[in-house]
């Protein structure tokens, strides 16, 4: 049984009922912080021609920091390395273990299109290490039998938790939901099934956690796709992780963007608690132009779930896909123009996050402790 835990992403948002506020702090670009593109840009993760599982795109990472010595030591032992790479990861004070989703090409003897999850392990600073050879993840029961997507993870006590969409066949139609799958060392994993709740009944993604319980309950943000206020951020709670979750419906809706038709945000990385105690959020802002393509960009927002109105800042875009690797996705799929964000963590108190550029391959950014600060005392 997994202990502790918690969910307070949507906490974050009841944004929508500040609009009219969110849409004046929508066009200050001097209270963005600047977000500095690490690698020269260039993908920290890409395609493994040597893999059928991973040889078409890497995207949308998972990521934990983990900087204790008797987790890292535990962890570093069951990997599938060899011993002189275990040797190496050992003398760093704290690793970054990624979850990325990959996808392969259709062959006769496995439909390697459908998701499945890699590990590598980098730095705190997002400098690959180790990567291993295969995948981590399957889709490989009902509720995912079509891909294992977009994990988010959440350290619950001394164990792992990923929550992830669970892509499944159905009739009339194929469904999108939430799964939850937890581990104690990246490579042996436990799925738990579908989260219990009706707002999983319909179709819903961008799940994650707080990093801890708010007000004794676990706190979950979802994206529902289909019913009211679909396209927005919700949030949920439940005593128990594996009981049952209680919609609180909607707190966050999109802010209309006159450049384009139409536009939605989801969840991206699970939030980040703040020396004052307030949560930092990484989100994605879907956007759709009039020829039907889409810009995925960045926000961030800063919320005290104390507070009647939890939302304390929030600004977008912070980032947008500028360089080639964001731009110009894999030509068989077609995807261009998006950034996908599902973690981050503070190192020595700068802000890194690994990313996806245009659904084909890992980035990574940091934003510095100076550059952050001043964006919380604008």
């Amino acid at each position: 049984m997994i202990v502790g835990g918690a969910l307070v992403d949507e906490v974050l948002f009841f944004a929508y009922l500040l609009c009219a506020s969110f849409t004046s702090m929508h066009s200050d670009p001097n209270r963005l912080p600047v977000v500095e593109r690490l690698n020269n840009g260039m993908p920290l993760i890409a395609r493994d021609e040597r893999h059928p599982w991973e040889n078409k795109v890497t995207f949308n990472p998972a990521a934990i920091l983990v900087d204790d010595h008797e987790s890292l030591s535990s962890i570093i032992r069951n990997l599938p390395f060899d011993e002189p790479t275990k040797r190496g990861l050992s003398t760093f004070d704290a690793l970054c273990f990624l979850l990325y989703r990959a996808q392969g090409r259709k062959t006769t003897a496995y439909d390697h299109t459908r998701s499945s999850l890699g590990l590598a392990i980098l730095t705190p600073e997002l400098k690959v290490l180790a990567r291993h050879t295969k995948p981590v993840l399957l889709p490989d029961v009902e509720y995912d039998n079509l891909g294992v997507e977009d994990g988010r993870l959440t350290r619950i006590g001394d164990s792992f938790v990923l929550l992830y969409c669970g892509y499944s066949a159905g009739i009339p139609k194929n469904n999108i939901r939430i799964a939850m799958a937890s581990t104690k060392d990246f490579v042996s994993w436990k799925k738990h099934g579908l989260l219990n709740g009706d707002f999983n009944r319909i179709d819903n993604k961008n799940a994650m956690l707080f990093p801890e319980p708010i007000d004794g309950k676990y706190i979950l943000l979802h994206r529902p796709m289909e019913g009211p206020n679909a396209m927005a951020i919700h949030w949920a709670e439940a005593q128990d992780i594996f009981g049952e979750w209680k919609s609180r419906g909607m707190l966050m809706a999109s802010i209309t963007n006159p450049a384009f038709i139409n536009t939605w945000v989801g969840g991206g990385a699970p939030p980040l608690k703040l020396p004052d105690g307030r949560f930092l959020l990484i989100y994605h802002i879907g956007n759709r132009e009039s020829d039907k393509s889409r810009e995925y960009d960045l926000g961030i927002a800063i919320l005290d779930p104390t507070r009647p109105e939890p939302i304390v800042k929030r600004e977008e875009p912070v980032m947008r896909p500028e360089r080639p690797a964001e731009t110009t996705g894999d030509a068989d799929l077609g995807v261009n123009n998006v950034l996908f964000i599902c973690a981050a963590h503070f190192y020595r108190d700068d802000l890194y996050f690994p990313y996806a550029g245009a659904d084909s391959v890992v980035l990574g950014a940091r934003i510095t402790k100076a550059a952050l600060e001043r964006y919380l005392n604008s």
